[in-house]
């Protein structure tokens, strides 16, 4: 009763001041008290959305990384649970042959995942500048966007599946392995869209709990049926494909219904399907430039995995197990860029750039603290995390885990270098400057050709194998030091360019 007569007596008081100030302003009652439900209902679909335009940068920045970071983990599970599950059921043959497989996958994913995360940077300028009704409209405009890319990439991936593996010169005793795996999950790109689609526009307005939730339980699926179809149903890498592409699904679904129900302010009508020049141009000169980005790197990996397919199926497979303990490490990395490109939109669209500036350091000291810490981990503990993954009865099980440790000790103590790179390239696009880190892409991109023509054979060519020494592992050794030097040269050009455009800035916030 007496929360009851609490609510009663705040409403009246409510009520008094909403008479004080439609009399104040002279105000027609109706209309007046349109405009209030309105604004009430904003704020209503507005609940616990993240607005990063105000308080301590840090804090927020740790606090809507977190959750990044957690959904890069169960991500990464994806992935990891499938090698793992693969290794030890399946054959080290078969992980080769989802490792050859790669780059062209991650090539798809990215293009994907570039145009949406892109596309939502332009969602969390207009939230930030509380232009709701735009917002909505820069969704439609996503949905049709990235549908139609979607829909071209399945096409040519599904069409030219050959031709695409017999590029990436992999092997032919574990050609329909990895053609089988491909196919599968080129298929499932329609689901893959669907979830990062709905997550991403929820990661624009500052909700980055929901879309962790939603992938934990989906983790937890694809690992129940990577082990029901590759151990009871004996499906092979299909399995582990289908078992990827199902969790996907359920992910998409289950984020579907929560905007359904909970989050009806970023619903779309057909009333939001409307297109101008200059929106268009706006639109996909953010989704298509993070997508290109995210292409060059990956067609930069195609041309790497191509050197690296030369060497035969152990370099492969330490290579692959080397690469996703480096998925793993570099996860603070990605959940911390992530946050600073919705960080920086929304300040931007509220033009609040000394927390742009302040934003941008605090992201980057994280990131440093974290490469120290990856540099302990790898040095301390990279034989058991390469162990986890490759199987220790197979042939030349101990030199494989060798070389894919020799791998992680030359990449991580350049980790600072990525991490300056990685933060300042996500503060350039969210301040709208998408050029840039398309420029360190194409600068990747070409370092990575140089390696297969000139650091390869400097090194010893492709008769390199595997151990735990520079002599043992010959030209694979070029592959290994590839990376560090790229990061080191773009993280040098991307720092000087960002500087200048932070001094470049307004030194004051613009009131709002």
């Amino acid at each position: 009763m007496q929360v009851l007569i609490q609510k009663y007596l705040h409403i009246l008081v409510i009520f008094k001041r909403l008479c004080y100030n439609m009399i104040k302003e002279k105000a027609d009652p109706i209309v007046f008290l349109t405009a209030l439900c309105r604004n009430r209902q904003t704020v209503r679909t507005k609940e616990n959305m993240k607005d990063l335009t105000c308080g301590r940068p840090i804090k927020l920045i740790v606090l809507f990384a977190l959750p990044l970071l957690f959904g890069n983990l169960f991500q990464q599970a994806y992935n990891l649970a499938d090698i793992v599950i693969i290794g030890q059921n399946l054959s080290n043959d078969s992980i080769a042959a989802v490792g050859s497989t790669a780059p062209l996958v991650s090539l798809m994913f990215n293009i994907i995942n570039g145009l949406v995360t892109g596309f939502s940077i332009v969602v969390a300028k207009n939230f930030g500048a509380g232009e709701y009704d735009e917002m909505r409209r820069t969704i439609a405009r996503m949905l049709v966007f990235a549908s139609a890319v979607t829909a071209v990439l399945i096409l040519l991936s599904t069409a030219f599946i050959d031709p695409l593996l017999r590029l990436l010169d992999v092997r032919d005793d574990i050609f329909v392995e990895a053609r089988s795996y491909l196919f599968v999950v080129a298929l499932g790109l329609v689901v893959t869209l669907l979830y990062n689609f709905e997550a991403s526009i929820l990661r624009a307005v500052g909700d980055s709990v929901i879309p962790l939730i939603i992938l934990i339980l989906s983790t937890a699926l694809n690992i129940g049926l990577d082990l029901l179809l590759i151990c009871v149903f004996k499906a092979g890498v299909v399995g582990a494909a289908l078992a990827t592409v199902a969790a996907q699904a359920v992910s998409a679904a289950v984020c579907l219904v929560y905007l359904i129900k909970r989050r009806p302010m970023l619903l779309v009508k057909r009333k939001d399907f409307t297109f101008t020049a200059e929106s268009t141009k706006e639109l996909l000169g953010a989704g298509l430039g993070m997508a290109l980005m995210y292409s060059i790197v990956d067609i930069g990996s195609i041309v790497l995995q191509n050197g690296i397919n030369g060497f035969g199926k152990d370099v492969i497979t330490a290579h692959t197990a080397a690469r996703k303990i480096f998925g793993l490490t570099i996860m603070p990395y990605s959940a911390v860029s992530a946050t600073l490109v919705t960080y920086c939109s929304q300040n931007r669209g509220m033009e609040r750039y000394s927390r742009i500036r302040r934003g941008i350091r605090d992201g980057l000291m994280i990131m440093f603290a974290w490469s120290a810490i990856a540099v302990a981990l790898i040095f301390f503990a990279g034989d058991a995390l390469i162990g986890m993954i490759v199987s220790s009865e197979g042939e030349n099980a101990a030199a494989i885990i060798d070389t894919g440790v020799l791998y992680m000790k030359w990449a991580v103590p350049f980790y600072f270098a990525l991490a300056a790179l990685l933060g300042l390239r996500s503060a350039l696009q969210g301040l709208g400057k998408s050029l840039v880190p398309i420029i360190c892409s194409v600068i990747e991109l070409l370092w990575k050709i140089v390696t297969v023509v000139v650091m390869i054979p400097l090194f010893g060519g492709s008769d390199g194998g595997v151990g735990s020494t520079i002599e043992e592992i010959g030209g694979y050794f070029g592959v290994v030091i590839s990376e560090p030097i790229v990061w080191t040269v773009c993280a040098i050009i991307i720092g000087i360019i960002a500087f200048d455009t932070l001094r470049k800035m307004p030194k004051d916030d613009v009131e709002k």
